[in-house]
């Protein structure tokens, strides 16, 4: 399986560049013992449109261009997601990898969250926490 994450923005360069280096190192040693074939990043422009709803369907549109229903699961990190356990999450990996679709895509959005049309086209919405954190690793 393909693991990718889509996020709007791209990461900064600060301190949290080398953290997020280590662990995207982390997980490309851990991959091929896992079952997944491949890992990536797509960072997606932020939109700089002055309005937070053009703004929103702007990266929406510019997300579902990566997205392919047919061949992919594509999950929803929203603050109001639903939140799961860490046990849940690795149960809801390995019955993804079971599945046909070759591909598992997070979704991340920007400051502003992500449109409402993204959680149409989401197949989960998972919430990584109750709290609203900075989107301080994208600019």
């Amino acid at each position: 399986m393909n693991i990718n994450i889509l996020a709007v923005g791209k990461v900064l360069n600060s301190p949290y560049t080398s953290i997020s280096d280590h662990y995207i190192k982390n997980i490309q040693s851990i991959s091929k013992r896992s079952g997944i074939t491949n890992f990536t990043i797509n960072e997606i422009e932020k939109s700089k449109e002055k309005d937070a709803e053009l703004r929103k369907l702007r990266e929406f549109n510019l997300l579902t261009r990566k997205l392919d229903p047919q061949k992919s699961i594509n999950v929803l990190l929203d603050e109001r997601g639903k939140l799961i356990s860490s046990t849940k999450l690795k149960s809801m990996l390995y019955e993804y990898q079971l599945s046909s679709k070759k591909n598992l895509n997070f979704i991340i959005g920007g400051p502003d969250g992500t449109s409402r049309k993204m959680k149409e086209v989401a197949d989960e919405n998972l919430s990584v926490s109750k709290m609203t954190l900075p989107h301080l690793l994208y600019n």
